[in-house]
């Protein structure tokens, strides 16, 4: 009789399940006791659980405000690694199975067995600073060779132009201002100073009229006895302006208004330098040359008659 009542009553709990709970899944477990040898009580137990569609059976979780967000230091930020590492170079950075794969970040994580592993973020490899090279010796004095003035000076002349010179009698050339026998310059770049000479060789002077010689800058004209080292030609045959073309008897090299009178230079050029490289050497030869212009004209001798006759 009273199992009877107990069934009932479990019954009656069955039905007091809203009908909400239709959705839910719940569960009856009955409960019994041994009271005495003729008697037990009987009992039971609903457990109900809820499931809202869409959401997988898990209870929603509960949004949390920004004012309760959990407060404390920002986690690290993700580690560096230059792009010219020797570790980022090594396919198995951290062991036998470990290699590297990148991310759509574009940072390059490593996979690391029995870990989380370790992501870095990839920075430019600054260039190492790199001492420039030492300046070549022979390219600092080619250009300070450049710039050395080399000018041989102006041809002056006795007779002067303006007068013409006069064939027989010797002619004077010299240079004007006479150019030294050596000219120096000196530069320095980056530690290393380089000099620069160049020497001049004699100067050859040309006539015009197929003659030339081989002496120095020459003096100007004076009287009396004439130095060694003074620069004289005798002309043979006039050259004045017009007589080419006109005059059989000039010689085919005299010019338009005279003989072209030229004294060209030749120097050698070398070099010392003292720095970071200790050398010496030589260069090309250079060529100056300086002409003029220079007539010549005649004298004339005539025989005449004594007294009138002929």
């Amino acid at each position: 009789m009273r199992i009877g009542v107990a069934l009932a009553l479990v019954l009656s709990l069955a039905l007091l399940v809203p009908l909400s709970a239709a959705a839910a899944s719940y569960q009856i477990l009955p409960v019994s006791q041994q009271r005495g040898p003729s008697h037990a009580s009987v009992g039971a137990s609903v457990e109900v659980s809820s499931r809202s569609p869409g959401h997988g059976g898990a209870p929603s979780p509960t949004p949390v405000a920004d004012s309760e967000a959990p407060s404390g230091p920002a986690p690290p930020a993700m580690p560096t690694l230059p792009s010219n590492s020797p570790k980022l170079a090594n396919p198995r950075p951290y062991g036998p199975n470990s290699f590297w794969y990148p991310t759509v970040e574009g940072q390059r994580c490593a996979y690391v067995p029995a870990s989380n592993g370790i992501c870095f973020n990839i920075v430019q490899a600054e260039e190492p600073a790199t001492a420039p090279p030492p300046v070549n010796p022979v390219a600092l004095a080619e250009a300070a060779a450049n710039r050395v003035s080399l000018a041989p000076g102006q041809i002056q002349a006795s007779p002067s132009t303006r007068t013409a010179g006069l064939t027989g009698t010797p002619s004077w050339f010299w240079l004007s201002p006479a150019p030294p026998s050596t000219r120096t310059v000196s530069v320095a770049a980056r530690g290393e100073h380089v000099t620069v000479t160049a020497t001049a060789s004699a100067v050859r002077w040309t006539f015009g009229d197929g003659s030339s010689l081989a002496g120095g800058a020459g003096l100007p004209y004076q009287p009396g006895s004439v130095p060694s080292d003074a620069i004289l030609h005798d002309y043979q045959t006039r050259c004045l302006p017009g007589d080419q073309g006109h005059d059989p008897n000039v010689l085919a090299s005299c010019g338009a208004g005279g003989y072209t009178v030229t004294a060209a230079l030749e120097w050698g050029v070398s070099f010392t330098a003292h720095g970071p490289v200790t050398s010496a050497g030589t260069l090309p030869t250079r060529s100056t040359a300086t002409s003029l212009t220079y007539p010549v004209s005649e004298a004339r001798a005539f025989l005449a008659s004594a007294g009138g006759e002929k």
